[in-house]
């Protein structure tokens, strides 16, 4: 049968073809892509994910935990009159189960950051 799914990681599903309208979802207002899975895992089978997840930085390159990074742009911290400056370094990136986002300790804080504002080192 066939369906849509977001791929933001929301969890998003659909019987007919359209955007994601979910609150807070990375892919809100883009288009779902069509998935014809059976078994309702949309293409990872279980105990699957962690292995096939690629996850990369801005120029496209495949990032791995333990990874040095570099910030591409100025960042500020929600919450907090805190700026991250471009150019700053990231020792020891973590992968999440979002590919989208990594997580990492910059300047004491523990925080989760967007792979688009990285640059592998």
């Amino acid at each position: 049968m066939t369906h849509y799914v977001c791929k933001g990681g929301c969890g998003g599903v659909s019987d007919e073809i359209g955007v994601c309208e979910t609150d807070g979802c990375s892919s809100q207002w883009e288009m779902m892509e069509e998935c014809d899975c059976t078994n309702g895992n949309h293409g990872v089978e279980s105990g699957e994910e962690s292995v096939n997840l690629v996850v990369k930085d801005s120029n496209g390159t495949v990032l791995n935990d333990g990874d040095d990074v570099v910030l591409i742009k100025d960042l500020p911290l929600r919450g907090s009159s805190k700026v991250y400056k471009r150019g700053t370094k990231v020792n020891g990136i973590k992968l999440t189960d979002n590919p989208e986002e990594v997580d990492c300790k910059v300047g004491g804080s523990g925080i989760v950051l967007r792979v688009e504002f990285l640059k592998k080192v």
